[in-house]
């Protein structure tokens, strides 16, 4: 897999949506934001390429243009930013590809891309690919555009949106936010939490959300990449607790050896857009690919 170069601060994302666990939302205040940190950040983790967990062997087929499923679509026709109304990518653009990995035969994801993103489709398929089969099952779309001069991203449940060059934790982060299901704001949760002196990072003081993110980062590239503790040169027994309580959640879904494919969330439905008339793209040759469909985008910025 080829190493991003560029470190990214990412925006506070949504929670993930909340099924089957039982909540005292009381308890989301008890989280202080402020616990001692066991690292700045995470880069260490993918400081050596083997300390980042193998990319899993996969196959990509493009579809043929004209076709997007719907979020590919809301993403790409949204504005650049508030002050460039251009969408992030012309449709004529965006591709879209079945990306299917060893031993997930049956059931091909569905990633997007502009042709003038940062990352390379390589990238982009590898990238995922190092998130263990039964935690990546819990994400439908992986949607990847240009930064525009900046970069980072973001998950909305369990599609992810991004430009830029994040690092390599970027796609274990992400799709541990497709995986926490309401269990960061759980009292067994909590309980982890306050028993521990420290979160993984910087970032896990952010919100609960972030930090069970993070600590499912920190279990896929310890248990999949490379042991942790001797290389960072001091143990992370100040956040046992936590650390314990994620890797019981998220089960064997985790270890590469034995973690298998999931039912996944259902893939969007379809856009259909086409070509407009002859005269119009003779008379704006960058539009010549434009939908018949309403565009009804996203309410959260990219």
């Amino acid at each position: 897999m080829v190493r991003t170069a560029v470190a990214l601060e990412f925006a506070v994302l949504l929670l993930p949506a909340i099924h089957a666990v039982s909540i005292d939302r009381t308890k989301f205040s008890l989280f202080r934001r402020d616990k001692t940190t066991h690292l700045p950040n995470l880069n260490i983790l993918t400081a050596e390429p083997d300390r980042i967990p193998p990319a899993a062997k996969s196959t990509t087929r493009r579809w043929d243009a004209g076709l997007y499923p719907q979020s590919c679509y809301d993403k790409a026709r949204e504005a650049i930013n508030d002050s460039d109304a251009r969408p992030k990518c012309q449709l004529r653009d965006l591709e879209v590809y079945d990306v299917t990995y060893e031993g997930c035969d049956a059931d091909p994801w569905i990633m997007c891309r502009c042709v003038n993103a940062e990352h390379s489709l390589q990238e982009m398929v590898d990238g995922m690919g190092t998130v263990p089969h039964g935690i990546r099952s819990m994400v439908s779309h992986v949607v990847n555009m240009n930064g525009f001069g900046g970069g980072g991203g973001g998950s909305n449940n369990d599609r992810i949106y991004y430009g830029g060059r994040p690092e390599e934790t970027f796609f274990s982060h992400e799709s541990m936010h497709s995986n926490d299901k309401g269990f960061s704001i759980s009292e067994e949760y909590q309980k982890a939490y306050d028993a521990d002196s420290c979160v993984p990072d910087d970032y896990a003081n952010a919100s609960p959300a972030e930090n069970f993110a993070q600590l499912g980062t920190w279990l896929n590239f310890g248990i999949n990449g490379k042991e942790i503790d001797p290389y960072v040169g001091t143990s992370a027994s100040c956040m046992t607790n936590q650390l314990q309580a994620a890797q019981k959640w998220l089960g064997d879904k985790l270890p590469l050896a034995t973690t298998k494919c999931a039912p996944r969330p259902a893939n969007d439905a379809n856009v259909a857009a086409k070509r407009k008339a002859r005269e119009v793209v003779k008379a704006d040759p960058v539009a010549d690919f434009e939908s018949l469909l309403p565009h009804v985008p996203y309410d959260h910025d990219f």
